[in-house]
């Protein structure tokens, strides 16, 4: 896990998924306006019996939100046993 910048974050994870930066960032820029936001969080589903295989996710981190630090184990964005991730980069908010 590597420390980035946002613009790195959106930069990956838009190479994977059907998004555009700058839609990606509209979207975490509201997420940010109503909950306390210190930084992002790209992780990457490292199931290999599972289709969400290499699927990157955003989170945010802080103390409003689920995740208050960045968590050292991995974790499943959408609470399934078929999509655990683990955190590949991060940055702050």
């Amino acid at each position: 896990m590597t420390k980035v910048t946002l613009d790195e974050i959106l930069r990956r994870y838009c190479e994977r998924q059907d998004a555009t930066a700058d839609g990606v960032s509209v979207r975490l820029s509201a997420i940010a306006s109503t909950m306390e936001v210190s930084g992002w969080m790209l992780l990457e589903c490292a199931m290999l019996d599972g289709s969400r295989l290499g699927e990157l996710t955003i989170l945010p981190f802080g103390p409003g939100c689920t995740f208050k630090a960045i968590p050292g184990h991995p974790v499943s964005p959408r609470g399934l046993a078929s999509d655990m991730s683990t955190v590949v980069a991060w940055s702050d908010a």
